[in-house]
């Protein structure tokens, strides 16, 4: 079934929020909501593997924005989970049949890396995973910190639950450093020996997983749980990446969802704006969507996801290409432009969601109308595989320090670039005068809290000469230029780039041309069949309002009901 037809199923036009639903009814709705978006995109082993362009793309597609608590699932499902395993496919059958088992959903594998005590400081991880004299291993969590925070290891659904776990490796009572291991959860219906849970509630605003803090108790495993090379010889720093490796993939690839979601924001505040009126001064009755302060962030949302999906789809040969010759710098690269991709996306749904929520006024509030549940959703998601601050910290501390290098501008005469390559002249400079000292005190209060906007400015370049490159509509790349200059206008007005008037000017310019071509674009993003907010339509609405709780005497008359009062949000 085509990914479409699937969003005009009942499973996804079902209402999430009926609170009719117990709890675990819920989270049996997004747990076959994954497992149906992952299947409709039938990737193979290979696919995986390779990150090829039908996995790195299928993100993209809106209907991931239904259900974020689906689109986190099923991605960790193929992504962290059989994609770490798929590194070994080929060379150990049994591997190979659980990842079979894995893609057919025969049971749901969870990714367990991040521990209570120690977040995203994931090289401290304290479980560990005991070498045995008979060539087991012994999975064990030796304190409270050591527990495994967030995977959903909980009982549902009667489908049997494992996990990729990173623990430290122990022979002979040496530390070998953190590699991964296979461990059943439970059999869907009760846990594995040794292995206990205890839910967390519900993320605020999303919609339910199953979220549980994990221990393990001397749980017994087999040999052929363990995934790798005992006689590993590279260096511990080395091996933890290469293990992880999977984590970078999946910060670009949940990044992408906030191109759909951008589209999908867009296009339900047009709907709305279109059908939502109010007089004007002579008191003739026009929409909203008339007015540029609903068209602003509108546009904006357009011209930022046409140009980062470029972006996201020029990166991925980087992820694709199986070259170990350099593998530290394969990896570091990797995880750079991952970084950058989840910074600069999460930045402009961040600003754009927020506007364009406020735009549905009172209406935009509620979960149904979907605005504010993905603003949640990839709130989420902007923790989740790399929280976005401690990314921008790390990755620009390693670029200042001239550790590696993103690949260079390719139209260095671009306001974007000479932008981006003043930011780093600036901070190269403070750390000259800091003797280059990174973990100084005045590192710690002169240049980290300047890390994401750096990393920002980055993403902004290399997103607009990917749009550049793929030929993206050139009425959504000027918007997107105009509108990234302005964000940062003080600095190009002081270094004598554009006066300001000018530059409010040019995004005006781009945003009427914008304008003119609105429904060619939300036509293009295909959103609507994802689209279930009942605010887009009169009827949609009508039908939304009929199925709420009516609390009336039962004895009064019926009355039709009048034209109901809304606030307007010019």
């Amino acid at each position: 079934m085509s990914q479409n037809l699937l969003a005009q199923s009942h499973l996804f036009t079902r209402a999430t929020y009926d609170f009719t639903l117990t709890k675990d009814q819920r989270q049996e709705v997004t747990h076959e909501r994954a497992k149906a978006i992952a299947l409709s995109f039938n990737l193979t082993v290979e696919d995986i593997l390779t990150c090829s362009e039908k996995f790195w793309n299928a993100t993209l597609h809106p209907i991931n924005v239904i259900d974020g608590a689906a689109a986190a699932l099923w991605t960790i499902h193929v992504n962290l989970a059989c994609g770490t395993l798929t590194q070994y496919a080929g060379s150990r059958p049994e591997i190979r049949e659980l990842c079979r088992q894995i893609l057919a959903f025969e049971m749901t594998a969870h990714y367990m890396l991040t521990e209570v005590g120690h977040g995203l400081d994931s090289q401290n991880i304290e479980t560990t995973a005991e070498l045995l004299p008979d060539g087991n291993f012994e999975i064990h969590t030796p304190n409270r910190r050591a527990a495994k925070f967030m995977p959903a290891s909980i009982i549902a659904g009667g489908v049997p639950r494992i996990a990729v776990l990173m623990a430290q490796l122990i022979v002979r009572g040496q530390r070998c450093g953190i590699r991964p291991f296979v461990v059943p959860l439970n059999d869907g219906k009760i846990m594995h020996p040794g292995v206990s849970c205890r839910v967390l509630p519900d993320r605020s605003g999303t919609r339910p997983i199953g979220h549980a803090i994990t221990t393990f108790t001397r749980v017994k495993i087999p040999a052929t749980a363990f995934i790798g090379d005992l006689d590993s010889t590279l260096p511990p720093r080395i091996q933890f990446l290469a293990s992880i490796w999977r984590l970078g993939v999946g910060s670009a690839t949940m990044a992408a969802l906030c191109i759909p979601a951008l589209r999908v924001c867009a296009h339900i505040a047009t709907q709305y704006a279109k059908r939502r009126t109010v007089s004007d001064s002579q008191g003739n009755v026009v929409p909203i969507i008339t007015f540029r302060t609903t068209q602003v962030p509108i546009l904006r949302a357009l011209s930022e996801a046409a140009v980062t999906e470029a972006l996201y789809k020029e990166i991925r040969p980087y992820f694709s290409a199986e070259d170990t010759s350099d593998l530290p710098n394969v990896l570091a690269i990797r995880n750079a432009l991952a970084g950058v991709m989840k910074t600069i996306t999460v930045y402009h749904f961040r600003e754009s969601s927020i506007s364009l929520t406020d735009r549905l006024g009172a209406q935009g509030l509620f979960s149904e109308n979907q605005l504010v549940a993905l603003e949640m959703e990839i709130r989420g998601m902007t923790i989740a595989e790399g929280d976005v601050t401690v990314l921008c910290i790390r990755l620009a501390s390693e670029l200042l320090l001239g550790r590696y290098s993103l690949p260079a501008p390719r139209y260095p005469d671009s306001l974007l670039a000479q932008h981006e390559k003043a930011i780093f002249a600036e901070m190269r400079e403070l750390l000259a005068g800091m003797n280059n000292k990174h973990r100084s005190e005045e590192f710690n209060r002169l240049l980290l809290p300047r890390s994401k906007a750096f990393i920002v400015t980055i993403g902004q370049r290399m997103a607009y000469e990917a749009a550049v490159d793929a030929r993206v509509d050139p009425v959504l790349v000027s918007l997107y230029e105009a509108s990234a200059i302005i964000q940062d206008l003080s600095w190009y007005v002081e270094s004598g780039k554009v006066r300001r008037k000018d530059a409010l000017a040019a995004e005006d310019v781009a945003l009427t041309a914008a304008f003119a071509k609105l429904d060619e674009f939300l036509e293009q993003a295909d959103c609507g069949p994802c689209v279930h907010a009942p605010v887009i339509s009169q009827e949609s609405w009508e039908k939304y309002v009929s199925n709420l709780t009516l609390l009336e005497r039962p004895s009064d008359r019926r009355i039709a009901p009048q034209p109901m009062l809304e606030s307007a949000r010019l």
